[in-house]
């Protein structure tokens, strides 16, 4: 019995020691991020859930034909179906749409004003900046692709010392035009070998196949506004709609955009998503099977994300334990649990393991 300890020991020492190995390793050049909502809730921004309960709650202000739809709806919500699905199968009009839209609004952009004011105040540090810190600064750009409406993600950025590209010229009525945006990190132009080089600050590409907080309609037009106004916000809802919605400008930019960083990447790091958008997805999945170098962190994974590590050849899955803190690791075919530091959040594990 004293053997069979000592070994099932070092095995887990030899797990524990590969994994610090393949993280350490993991955050060099060619890295792209895929970030999803598990990491703007870690910060404390209302999830799925939370938005449904929302809805419902404002159901009142809807009339006709979008009041018997959204009835429907909560049906499908309220059989633990989840907000997503129930949009999937009751695909909302252009009028519930919008409403949708301005409810989300309504809920995450006071949280998100909360929690950005605590950053700007020295109060709190956003995860992915600790994470930046530790990281190397790419003067070619670090793609991060995301779903998400908040501006989380372009704070902690600017935090830690990147240049946010957006893709969209200024801030205030700000034109979506890629290549100036692209220029606009630019500090100099050096000579390399007889060759004229740009040389950039270093920047964050930041790419939302589904909008922002601050996109606006303007006429048949979209543009940046970081002012928040009484104006149609372009964002594009859950359900069959956001299919369409995506291949109208700027949403098809930066879909197009995202999938050629994941194309392009020479490993990736996937945080708090839940491989549930086909506008990434497809792209996404087809790199880590076919052994792009991946390191997965979400709180909870799902059987099918603890799948995909299982099956792809350099693939690790970090997540939660059932019990208590530390980690799980899932990897080509292989589970084990580490006792110690919650390594599946994005912070403990820059603050752990990256020096």
């Amino acid at each position: 019995m004293l053997l069979l300890k000592t070994l099932t020991t070092l095995s887990a020492n030899t797990d524990y020691d590969e994994l610090v190995k393949f993280v350490q390793g993991h955050f060099t050049d060619g890295l792209a991020l895929v970030i999803g909502s598990g990491l703007s809730s870690a910060e404390g921004m209302p999830g799925m859930p939370e938005l449904a309960a929302h809805l419902s709650g404002r159901a009142g202000t809807l009339v006709a034909d979008d009041a018997a739809l959204w009835s429907l709806i909560k049906v499908t919500i309220d059989a633990n179906e989840g907000l997503e699905a129930a949009l999937l199968k009751h695909a909302p009009t252009d009028s519930l749409e919008v409403w949708i839209a301005q409810g989300t609004s309504e809920l995450l952009m006071p949280k998100e004003r909360e929690i950005i004011s605590a950053v700007l105040r020295g109060e709190s540090t956003l995860r992915l900046t600790t994470f930046l810190d530790k990281i190397l600064k790419p003067t070619t750009g670090l793609p991060i692709l995301t779903p998400n409406y908040d501006r989380l993600i372009e704070v902690a950025c600017e935090m830690a010392g990147f240049h946010v590209d957006t893709t969209a010229v200024g801030h205030y009525a700000g034109a979506f035009d890629h290549t100036r945006s692209c220029m606009a990190s630019c500090r100099g132009i050096t000579t390399r070998a007889k060759t004229t080089v740009l040389d950039h600050f270093p920047r964050a590409i930041v790419l939302k196949p589904h909008g922002s907080f601050d996109w606006y309609k303007f006429g048949n037009d979209a543009r940046r506004c970081s002012l928040d106004l009484d104006a149609e916000r372009l964002i594009i809802t859950p359900g069959l709609n956001k299919y369409r919605a995506g291949y109208n400008a700027p949403f098809d930019k930066h879909r197009d955009l995202a999938n050629d960083y994941i194309k392009l990447a020479g490993r990736l790091l996937v945080v708090g998503y839940g491989f549930n958008d086909d506008h990434l997805q497809t792209h996404l999945v087809r790199r880590i099977q076919d052994g792009t170098p991946t390191l997965i962190l979400n709180q909870s994974a799902s059987s099918k994300v603890e799948k995909l590590a299982e099956e792809s050849p350099s693939c690790v899955c970090l997540s939660k334990p059932t019990a208590g803190a530390g980690v799980v690791m899932v990897t080509k075919g292989h589970r084990f649990e580490h006792q110690g530091h919650d390594l599946w959040d994005l912070g403990v594990l820059a603050k752990e393991l990256l020096t």
